[in-house]
């Protein structure tokens, strides 16, 4: 269980504070530093590494017993690379070569550089890690790499990247892997070409979508090639540490920003595949995340992880600061929530951002964990418990898997890309339809698997998948669901389901696959902005969004009318079942969160036959995500709970099929007893608890 912090970022903190600040690190309780070490800072002459400043912080860590885990910031580019290949520059989608300039919150080295699918950067590109892992492999105090902080390549331009010379290549032989030849790519996408040169990447949304989401695919693509380029260069050198990486915010919440198209960053399911773990930024503070919105964070990266080590790579230190604006201070018990939060989802490591505040820029004087928000002494002496918490029982710790999730939410990449074709960054419909559903099975407290087309080995695992804006399902991911529902998993699916194929050619409903209902096709959301549904007897007034499809009823059974149309039906396939609701609840209940869909995912979830493993209520009333997280699982011969909620709270828990407990203990500052078969716990001043029976 790793549990460190970002250190040095150079040229920050200066080197007159590095003694004071080690020893202070080493009796937070912390076990591990994080080091940024940026190409463009260490190679400012070509074939002349500068390794000083890093090896005194190297030994000033181990001994003061630390460990150091080590990024590697290849993405800053020392300046010469352009000064000696100006034509590997990146190229915006107008045609204009991209300055390169240091980084917002860092002044070493330059972005976006020279392209990533350009060799000779490539090359250089490599000399830098090789030597890195050289240079570094054989120290003690080494414990992993980070690899790609943040998946990051395109920042700082005024466009959108890369449609360089060297970029267009790369295109072209992603086409030609794809569809064989300059005719294949004619017949997929219904043109004609006379030459390669003909074939353009789209540009920018609100052209025909076929190209625009051809080349985001690319993109995507390319990220997980360019991680396994870095990985190799490491792993080639140093074939003992693990090497990771991390995104800054993960694949589902990855619909797009200025000047960068959504997943361009690659997608979380097939980078973390590359790795020996993978992890995620989070500044709850600095974004506005609620606990839901955390949750969900976690638990995409919990996912694409899959068997892998996941850590919570960058977690907020202190108060932010954007530029001259400052954001909430971090408090101690909010801080203890969001990293005792994560372990029970299973994180294995936590690096907070950062130690000192930052002096550079729009960051200046924030995310200190030591900083001047007026909370470092408390978040200190709390952090130095939990230290000696994980260490008193590491072999527990190291142990521990949460419980395998029986409902899942399927993450389909294609409508991210076919939405911002149409809409940019505008364009947010695909990803709050997504988020949605996850943050309805965050307020339920009910554990949840995220999926990819690609990465489908837990759908076994499941009893209930929700399909959200599934606009375009991949056609073997299609049949993959299919086949699970015959085998008696239940599937709800949204509107308009297979309504694209796989070049973002609409298909009219008569011509779609037919695990859904057969479409009647879109309908104006109606008046009532509601559709009404029965199930099993109850009735929901569900809340609709964007539009509303209508469905035939052969051999089905309609749950809900609109207009005189049915428009929820339910359907059997062999042992299972598919519910098809004509609008996008998770979009309706991310812009307006809604009681109506939380009690019909309730009862869908009761329906499909998930055990619920724990009951969670206040002491006078129930409880919900929105204040109370908890998540179960096992370690070794134990049955472990984690929860979070406001400090020194009690709750009482009621486990199913609890049976004869011979042993009970909470491993923090809390308390629990058991009272007629039930938990009745007293969540520390910080507001965690860590249970454990047998």
């Amino acid at each position: 269980m790793l549990l460190g912090v970002q250190y040095y970022r150079p040229p920050s903190p200066d080197e007159s504070l590095w003694e004071q600040d080690i020893a202070a690190i080493a009796r937070a309780g912390f076990g591990t530093v994080q080091l940024w070490l940026i190409w463009g800072w260490v190679e400012t002459t070509p074939g002349e590494f500068e390794w000083g400043d890093y090896d005194r912080l190297m030994d000033l860590a181990h001994a003061n017993g630390l460990t150091v885990v080590i990024s590697t910031i290849a993405e800053m580019q020392p300046a010469w690379v352009l000064r000696r290949y100006p034509d590997a520059a990146m190229v915006d989608h107008l045609g204009r070569v991209t300055p390169s300039t240091t980084r917002v919150e860092a002044q070493a080295g330059v972005t976006p550089g020279g392209s990533f699918d350009d060799p000779r950067v490539l090359g250089h590109m490599r000399d830098f890690l090789e030597e890195a892992a050289r240079h570094f492999a054989s120290h003690p105090a080494l414990v992993a790499w980070d690899c790609w902080n943040e998946n990051r390549w395109a920042m700082e331009g005024d466009g959108y990247l890369d449609y360089s010379p060297a970029s267009i290549r790369a295109f072209h032989e992603w086409l030609r892997s794809r569809y064989g030849d300059l005719d294949g790519v004619a017949r997929a996408w219904r043109r004609r070409f006379g030459s390669w040169d003909d074939v353009q990447p789209g540009r920018k949304p609100g052209l025909p979508y076929t190209d625009l989401v051809a080349f985001q695919r690319f993109l995507t693509e390319r990220a997980a090639v360019h991680l396994r380029f870095r990985r190799d260069a490491l792993r080639g050198v140093d074939p003992v540490h693990p090497i990771s990486a991390h995104c800054g915010e993960p694949s589902v919440n990855s619909a797009g920003s200025l000047f960068e198209q959504p997943l361009s960053r690659g997608n979380d399911f097939a980078l973390a595949a590359e790795l020996d773990g993978y992890g995620t930024s989070s500044f709850p503070h600095l974004q506005g995340m609620s606990l839901l919105d955390l949750g969900v964070r976690i638990e995409a990266t919990r996912s694409a992880a899959g068997d892998r080590p996941f850590w919570l790579a960058e977690l907020q230190g202190g108060g932010g600061r954007l530029g001259h604006h400052v954001l909430p201070a971090v408090r101690v018990d909010e801080q203890q929530r969001w990293l005792w939060n994560g372990i029970g989802r299973g994180a294995k490591g936590t690096i907070i951002w950062q130690w000192r505040d930052e002096v550079l820029g729009r960051e200046s004087g924030g995310f200190g964990f030591a900083g001047d928000d007026g909370h470092a002494k408390a978040r200190a002496e709390a952090m130095a418990r939990t230290a000696s918490v994980l260490a008193s029982h590491e072999e527990f710790f190291d142990e521990y898997r949460p419980e395998a999730a029986q409902v899942g939410v399927l993450f389909l990449p294609d409508t991210y890309y076919l939405e911002w074709a149409q809409d940019g960054t505008f364009g947010v419909q695909a990803r709050e339809s997504q988020l949605g559903w996850m943050r309805v099975f965050e307020e339920l407290q009910v554990p949840y698997e995220v999926l990819d087309p690609d990465h489908l080995a837990r759908l076994d695992d499941l009893k209930l998948l929700v399909l959200p804006w599934p606009l375009h399902v991949p056609a073997p991911a299609l049949a993959a669901v299919a086949a699970w529902v015959d085998r008696g998993g239940m599937l709800l699916t949204e509107a308009d389901l297979g309504a694209f194929d796989s070049e973002a050619f609409y298909r009219p409903p008569a011509s779609r696959d037919g695990l859904a209902a057969l479409s009647l096709g879109r309908r104006a959301v109606p008046a009532s902005e509601t559709i009404s549904v029965e199930l099993d007897g109850a009735r929901f007034e569900l809340p609709a969004a964007s539009w509303v499809e209508h469905y035939d009823e052969t051999g089905a059974r309609v749950l809900g009318v609109d207009d005189g149309h049915p428009v929820a039906v339910e359907r059997t396939l062999g042992s299972g079942s598919v519910i098809s609701v004509g609008t996008f609840l998770g979009l309706a209940h991310s812009l307006l969160p809604s009681t109506a869909v939380l009690d019909f995912a309730s009862l869908l979830v009761s329906r499909s036959g998930v055990a619920v493993s724990a009951r969670v209520r206040g002491s006078g009333s129930a409880t919900d995500g929105t204040t109370v997280q908890w998540r179960r699982g096992t370690s070794g011969a134990w049955s472990v709970l984690f929860v979070t909620g406001a400090p020194s709270s009690e709750l009482h828990i009621d486990i199913p099929a609890l049976g004869d407990v011979t042993t009970l203990e909470e491993l923090t500052d809390g308390r629990a007893t058991l009272v007629r078969h039930r938990l009745v716990i007293a969540l520390s001043p910080t507001g965690t608890a860590v249970i454990r029976w047998r």
